[in-house]
């Protein structure tokens, strides 16, 4: 991550990062402020390695913030978008870049209270999206991830994590989650009955890829049988969008989340079954969901009479 001086700077990225959090401290930061400032980063270096980028450019931190909002709150994100603002004037500060490549690149917008930024597919879409995926080696594939998303509530991320071995079949086929904030897979979801076939067909194909551990991985020629980025899933699931001729731009990768949840509640799901599936950590969370979906379903001015 870190571009070499004309001084031939040698120090390490750990000694830039320790170097610089020294300096956050003598600055006046708390230690709580220093500590979210470490983990925002360690997520930033850990998703240029994931996307195999080596040289960032203000292109690839405003792409990061999409990615880290498909998982954290808006104020995380700007929490973390300051600690690498932060360090990249700290490394021209010392000359270990010229200029800094973050200093351009805006924060997340917090949403209002209760009202999500990604809408969500409706029940039609959802079922045009999955019929694009055809019975190529391709296909079998993207239908399985979209299939996670729109059944069991995964976020890119998260199938992105995935492994093989994450993937059990103990009566019922469930898939254990490495959720947000999390070190590793804890959670779970079910696959509902009538979908195992879909991801039974994927595990066909995969055994013929590789060993890597993923449970998705990539079928170009330049890197097949590695895991998939979370990139490359947003774009197959784009791709996949505009076929189906779903080009509304408030209709993300994400959307696919907040289908399940939403078709989940408005098919009599408990508010404790939806936060099982969703992993919320809070409760709360859920219950803006089912507000949502109530607001809409069951207005009140639909029962006013005069």
């Amino acid at each position: 991550m870190l571009a070499k001086t004309e001084q031939n700077i040698v120090k390490s990225a750990y000694d830039f990062i320790e170097s610089w959090l020294e300096n956050e401290r003598l600055q006046g930061k708390s230690e709580a402020t220093l500590e979210s400032y470490r983990r925002g980063l360690c997520r930033f270096s850990k998703y240029l390695a994931e996307n195999g980028i080596t040289n960032p450019t203000p292109a690839d931190i405003s792409e990061f913030r999409v990615y880290e909002l498909a998982t954290y709150s808006a104020q995380t994100v700007n929490l973390t978008l300051s600690a690498v603002r932060s360090f990249y004037r700290y490394l021209v500060a010392v000359g270990a870049m010229p200029y800094s490549i973050a200093s351009d690149v805006k924060g997340a917008k917090r949403a209002k209270a209760n009202q999500h930024k990604r809408s969500e597919l409706s029940a039609g879409e959802v079922l045009d999206v999955l019929a694009t995926c055809d019975d190529s080696v391709e296909g079998i594939r993207d239908r399985a991830i979209i299939t996670l998303m729109a059944y069991c509530g995964l976020r890119a991320v998260e199938v992105q994590r995935a492994n093989l071995d994450n993937l059990k079949i103990n009566g019922r086929m469930t898939l254990w989650v490495q959720g947000k904030g999390r070190a590793e897979a804890d959670e779970f979801v079910v696959i509902p009955r009538d979908q195992e076939i879909v991801l039974r067909r994927w595990l066909v194909e995969r055994k013929k890829l590789g060993d890597d551990p993923a449970l998705f991985v990539s079928l170009s020629k330049r890197n097949q049988g590695e895991r998939l980025s979370t990139r490359a899933i947003r774009n197959l699931v784009k791709e996949h969008y505009h076929a189906a001729g779903v080009d509304d731009d408030t209709k993300t990768t994400h959307s696919l989340r907040h289908s399940a949840i939403t078709s989940a509640i408005r098919h009599g799901a408990t508010p404790m079954q939806v936060q099982a599936m969703a992993r919320h950590a809070s409760f709360d969370t859920t219950l803006n969901y089912v507000h949502e979906v109530n607001r809409l379903d069951s207005p009140a001015e639909d029962l006013i009479k005069y």
